[in-house]
């Protein structure tokens, strides 16, 4: 048995039928060069089944403590149905980009069933009419509740369903068969909640004690600190420590869009050198910048301000490789969506990306995600229930989640397929119904949008807007 982390059960009670908190990779797959040039759906099971054990993420659900006291256990599913699991379409024909896309949303925005292992995957057939796809080409949706894993923890699932090489050999079993552990008692798991409260005093003096005490220690510095901090939040001639609204603010439904574009990674590096200091990220958030700028004026509501990302990233150092679970901080950032030029804006994003690298401690970081995790979890329940019912008229801390995912940057292989395309969707929180996933494989960066229907009733003119302000960055690159 493994406990959710205080992130991990945060996942699960912001679950809301419109809003479900998962992730999803879209993998798109040539089969010419798999063994006589073709996968069959009974080869995908084979394939998955003979990698499980690779991933105990595949094969464990979650056990409730009884009346939520404390956070849920991950326990192995007795009844695990490996077909329940992996499903099996085909596109009508023509099998283009467009309908893909609606497959995918529609896939995104039903719920994960939370009472089995929480992930499923969709196996797509009939991808004959997307550009640059190889006709006959199929894709796998692999959708997973964000209690099981971050951006980075989806990586190492992908690493275990992969080879190097199409020829590569499978991976050798286990050395016994599968069986899964007897769940927990009710008894058991009561027991367990005892020992958590008496335990919890210790545990918190363990964490609050050195972080009060190093606090003492820098009061000195804080008025410094907090002023440095508000001139950040308004700087650029904002009036508001909030983000403008839009209409990625508003109430969310459980309809779904979807849309990517693909890039060469060597144009992304080409745009970072024309500023310097920049980063990958740094041209990422300018190229989501430019996009939202656009499709709003194209639409008559850009706002004055500059609209703001919220941006997730993982703390996950190697020893924490493969544990599952969430090792996620974030922070907000500026879009620099109030300059016009793109060479502006890249600056603008840039010089901001470098004041908070100098003034990041992950030491401190790690201790604030600590301090919070000390907080009972029928208290934090009830904080995301309450959030979750404000009026979306409230001022918007962010527009839109911007998370980047570095994938593997050799080719790699599925069933002997070939790898070819890579992106993903996010979940939506309610107020902020766009998200953007940066997405790196094998030279290629793509940029996948999941929306809330309402929000963007238009993908294909965003998608638009989207080539449109990469081609601005790629001017300004000479």
């Amino acid at each position: 048995m493994q406990q959710l982390s205080w992130t991990d059960d945060m996942m699960l009670r912001a679950e809301r039928p419109e809003t479900p908190m998962q992730i999803q990779m879209l993998l798109v797959y040539d089969p010419a060069t798999a063994p006589g040039g073709k996968v069959t759906f009974k080869g995908i099971l084979e394939e998955i089944e003979a990698r499980l054990h690779l991933a105990p993420t595949f094969r464990r659900r979650l056990t409730e403590l009884p009346g939520g006291l404390h956070m849920p256990y991950w326990v192995d599913d007795p009844d695990f149905d490996l077909e329940y699991h992996v499903r099996h379409i085909a596109l009508p024909q023509p099998g283009d980009w467009r309908q893909l896309c609606i497959q995918i949303a529609r896939i995104h925005a039903r719920q994960i069933d939370l009472r089995r292992p929480p992930w499923e995957m969709t196996v797509i057939e009939g991808l004959n009419s997307i550009p640059g796809v190889p006709e006959g080409a199929f894709a796998i949706g692999l959708k997973l509740h964000h209690s099981v894993v971050d951006g980075m923890e989806s990586v190492e699932l992908m690493a275990a369903m992969h080879d190097l090489a199409a020829d590569g050999p499978r991976p050798a079993p286990p050395e016994t068969p599968w069986e899964p552990d007897a769940l927990p008692s009710t008894a058991g798991l009561v027991s367990r909640t005892a020992i958590n409260g008496v335990l919890y005093p210790l545990r918190a003096s363990r964490v609050v004690l050195p972080s009060a005490l190093k606090a003492v220690g820098q009061l000195a510095s804080l008025p410094g600190k907090v002023a440095g901090g508000i001139a950040s939040t308004l700087g650029g001639g904002s009036g508001s420590i909030f983000a403008p609204a839009t209409r990625f603010n508003e109430s969310a439904s459980p309809a779904r869009v979807f849309e990517a574009r693909f890039h060469d990674l060597a144009d992304f590096k080409r745009i970072k050198a024309s500023v310097p200091g920049a980063t990958i990220n740094d041209v990422a958030l300018a190229y989501v910048g430019g996009a939202l700028r656009r499709y709003l004026d194209g639409h008559d509501e850009l706002p004055e301000d500059t609209l703001v990302a919220a941006c997730p990233a993982s703390i996950r150092d190697s020893s924490e490789q493969g544990g599952g679970g969430n090792r996620l901080f974030g922070r907000l950032h500026t879009l620099a969506t109030n300059s016009a030029d793109p060479h502006e804006r890249l600056v603008a994003i840039a010089a901001e990306s470098a004041g908070f690298r100098d003034g990041a401690d992950s030491s401190s970081t790690t201790q604030l995600m600590e301090i919070v995790g000390l907080i009972p979890t029928t208290l934090l329940g009830l904080t995301v229930k309450a959030a979750s019912a404000m009026p979306f008229s409230s001022p918007p801390v962010a527009n839109t989640t911007v998370s980047n995912v570095p994938g593997p940057a050799e080719p790699i292989y599925f069933r002997g397929a070939r790898l070819v395309r890579v992106t993903g969707l996010g979940p939506l929180i309610g107020g902020m119904n766009l998200f953007h996933v940066i997405a790196s494989y094998n030279g290629t960066v793509s940029m996948g949008v999941t929306a809330e229907r309402k929000a963007l009733p238009d993908p294909g003119y965003y998608a638009e807007c989207m080539q449109a302000s990469f081609d601005d960055l790629l001017a300004i690159s000479g």
